[in-house]
């Protein structure tokens, strides 16, 4: 009798574990660290006169080590240069958390913007981890899809060297598939071979979902790329 209590109880055991181990997050996202490295501590307000609100969007590398790397911000009104570079020259003192998928730190696509205010005397900025696609669905406070796989330089682009800005566009669900791709070339425009190239990487990508209130979420992932052939290929 004490020998199946026993065994009962390992049973039991073992399946309450296994229980947990399902409910444990496969993806976690590469994110910001907090404290005294957080972009939050480091960025500073620039010096302005009058009331503005400047969105600067960024993207680039979050690495397996948690440092931000081949990123660059833009935005459109801010023609001095002064809110984009308030965040850009950040990156290097700047530390994030690096993505887990299945127990393993990734290097990611990594989507984030800030978000300037200055009214009167109050100035303030937010940070949000996403590339402001799917605040309609979504609201603000949601973290984009990261892609983690490697994407070299398409064999079927050997004619497209110039640069240019390369926009890619693909809808992620909440498993981590992509589809609706669609890629553009700004300027030269590409061949129907090399935007299948491009296609195929989006496709055959490996992909942490969008995450909202807690749950992977369908959402929409669009990455803007200045890049000749030379520089396009990712660094791990």
């Amino acid at each position: 009798m004490k020998y199946l209590i026993t065994l009962l109880s390992i049973l039991a055991l073992t399946v309450s574990t296994a229980l947990f181990a399902e409910e444990e997050p496969r993806f976690t996202h590469a994110r910001f660290v907090e404290g005294e490295r957080s972009m939050q501590s480091q960025i500073t307000f620039p010096d302005i006169d009058g009331d503005t609100e400047v969105v600067v969007s960024c993207t680039g590398h979050a690495t397996a080590k948690g440092r931000l790397k081949d990123a660059r911000c833009s935005a459109p009104n801010d023609p001095k240069l002064m809110f984009t570079m308030a965040v850009s020259r950040r990156f290097n003192s700047v530390r994030l958390t690096p993505a887990i998928v299945n127990g393993r730190a990734e290097e990611v696509d990594f989507q984030f913007t800030v978000v300037f205010k200055k009214l009167g005397e109050s100035e303030t900025f937010d940070i949000y981890l996403h590339n402001m696609k799917n605040v309609e669905r979504l609201g603000l406070n949601y973290i984009g899809a990261q892609r983690y796989s490697e994407h070299p330089w398409p064999g079927r682009c050997l004619e497209f060297t110039r640069d240019d800005l390369i926009m890619e566009v693909a809808i992620v669900n909440e498993l981590g598939i992509a589809s609706e791709f669609d890629v553009l070339a700004a300027n030269f425009g590409m061949s129907v071979a090399c935007r299948n190239g491009f296609a195929t990487h989006l496709q055959n990508g490996k992909w942490i979902p969008a995450l909202h209130d807690g749950k992977l979420v369908e959402s929409v992932w669009a990455q803007p790329r200045i890049d000749m052939k030379s520089t396009f290929k990712r660094q791990q």
